[in-house]
């Protein structure tokens, strides 16, 4: 199969929706990374989703919507009435936007959307073309990130075709992704509101808008093992070359290795590296990171070192992904550098 990448303009946003209508998966931009997306009311096109990613029945999908009005989602079937007042505030302030639900699913979801729970996931993204296609094809759509399976998540339409080249027929090009980082999550099926995957939207901002503090439950789970949601595998986002996390700030480099820095004053000179953009800046971290790991990944380095993240408001989410990604932490004894593998759960 030829996989065409085409500009996200009225006319490719045309040919997308024609496409996904055939039951054919298209790659499309959203503000968080760019996801591989099909008709959720299509079993056909959800079945396609998971065998082009390799991705396991026990990891659910999230549904993306066309409107940030969740009432609309409830009436269509695709999320359960009554809808809790919390999903309904969260909804009004933070869409469209990166943050993910866990809501009751609705009698239109397929239950292989949801790894078989009766929860489902959903967002309304913000990207323009995300907004436009989703309109276009008026229904919502079943997506997740569109990279193979536990790999790097793609956060420009060039990280879509290493990935999935010749296994779908198009990529959407809206370009780089603003955030770069995976949506929030968080599940209001229960007795208290709790923080899945952390993302742009952050606790204290949550707990702002419901009067509440939210507890922050991120699993790490086999392949498997059922998730409630997306990203609780114990290994995910990862590149082929081992990560490891730095216990300190680099200050020697390790022969051979790639060396990621969040400082420009602890970057040195020589060898392998990359600035994940300004001095202790964790919104351009964030926009870099996936790419930072994906240069380093294609670097012919035999390790991939980096140091502590800085706090901030990015920085819980950071800390996640590079958590799942990592094969270990590394430790600069005096004399040489010392590797530890990551604890298996």
């Amino acid at each position: 199969m030829e996989t065409r990448t085409l500009p996200a303009n009225p006319d490719a946003l045309t040919e997308a929706a024609q496409l996904l209508h055939q039951g054919k998966l298209v790659a499309f931009p959203t503000e968080t990374v760019y996801g591989l997306g099909g008709l959720a009311e299509n079993l056909e096109a959800v079945r396609a989703i998971f065998s082009a990613k390799g991705r396991p029945s026990t990891d659910p999908l999230i549904l993306h919507l066309s409107q940030p009005d969740l009432s609309l989602a409830s009436a269509d079937g695709w999320v359960a009435s009554p809808l809790p007042e919390a999903a309904l505030r969260l909804a009004k302030v933070f869409w469209p936007g990166p943050l993910t639900l866990i809501l009751r699913r609705g009698p239109k979801v397929h239950p292989e959307i949801t790894a078989g729970l009766d929860t489902v996931a959903v967002r309304c993204p913000a990207h323009p073309a995300a907004q436009e296609l989703l309109q276009k094809v008026g229904v919502p759509l079943a997506a997740p990130s569109a990279n193979r399976f536990g790999r790097i998540s793609p956060t420009d339409a060039e990280a879509v075709r290493q990935e999935l080249n010749g296994i779908i027929p198009l990529i959407l090009d809206g370009g780089p992704c603003a955030l770069g980082l995976e949506s929030t999550v968080v599940n209001l099926v229960g007795r208290s509101p709790e923080i899945l995957r952390p993302g742009a939207v952050t606790q204290a901002q949550l707990a702002k808008e419901l009067g509440q503090q939210l507890v922050s439950r991120q699993a790490s789970l086999k392949k498997h093992e059922v998730q409630p949601a997306p990203g609780q595998l114990v290994s995910h986002y990862a590149p082929q070359t081992p990560l490891y996390l730095c216990e300190a700030p680099i200050k020697n480099l390790s022969p051979g290795a790639f060396h990621i820095f969040f400082r420009k004053s602890h970057q040195p000179t020589g060898g392998k590296s990359f600035l994940l953009g300004a001095e202790g800046n964790l919104d351009s971290a964030a926009r870099e990171l996936y790419r930072a790991l994906r240069k380093a990944d294609s670097s012919g380095a035999k390790k991939i070192l980096i140091e502590p993240v800085p706090e901030g408001a990015w920085a819980e989410a950071i800390r996640d992904r590079l958590g799942r990604a990592s094969s270990g932490t590394a430790h600069w004894d005096g004399g040489a550098w010392k590797f530890f593998p990551k604890e298996k759960p």
